[in-house]
């Protein structure tokens, strides 16, 4: 069997990620949780934040790694390393497009869960794991760890103080939990349960 191999995205293969994400995030709690899924068009609603926010990834230069083998794409991870300024005039495009194509409520409930995480950060320049997600079929192979492991490396190779994420999927902390990361806090709300993770380095 071919090794897998990590490296940055090609644009190339933009809309295969893109693809790969929603399926991996089809029944993500927290997805679900601000973008409505109980009310109809879920999953337009879902595809349609993923394309924004991949926009927003792409229009400020943020990294993206994925994982192939054999030539198939199998995973993908969405990172901020922390040192990184959005550009203000392209996060507000993307509210925008949000509101439009999702809904002003689930704006909403997005900005509330930002909002509680940024607090939860303080003023730290931590890195911010944001999507790690592995193609259908294909989970327990180790490729979530593999690219867990080197968007670390990457953080740590950047100088990063530290690196952060959220997720509302519990399953996922024992795996968060082997790569160093230790439970910081929790944003208990009506159907949702959040969970914040962090993990520091050494000051050289």
């Amino acid at each position: 069997m071919s090794p897998l191999q990590i490296a940055p995205l090609p644009a190339a293969q933009d809309a295969a990620a893109l693809e790969l994400l929603d399926q991996a995030f089809a029944s993500d709690p927290t997805l679900a949780w601000y973008l409505l899924s109980e009310q109809p068009g879920y999953a337009p609603r879902r595809r349609a934040y993923l394309q924004i926010y991949h926009q927003l990834h792409r229009a400020n230069r943020l990294p993206i790694l994925a994982a192939w083998q054999a030539g198939q794409l199998l995973g993908v991870s969405y990172y901020n390393p922390g040192h990184h300024e959005i550009d203000p005039h392209s996060l507000q495009q993307a509210g925008q497009a949000i509101a439009e194509h999702c809904g002003v409520a689930c704006l909403e409930q997005l900005d509330l869960l930002i909002e509680s995480f940024e607090r939860h950060l303080g003023a730290t320049s931590f890195a911010l794991i944001e999507f790690i997600g592995v193609a259908s079929g294909q989970q327990g192979r180790g490729i979530g760890s593999a690219l867990l492991a080197q968007t670390l490396a990457d953080c740590r190779q950047q100088a990063c103080p530290g690196v952060a994420l959220e997720t509302g999927e519990a399953r996922n902390l024992a795996l968060y939990q082997r790569h160093g990361f230790q439970p910081s806090g929790h944003l208990h709300l009506p159907g949702l349960q959040q969970h914040y993770l962090q993990q520091s380095w050494p000051t050289p």
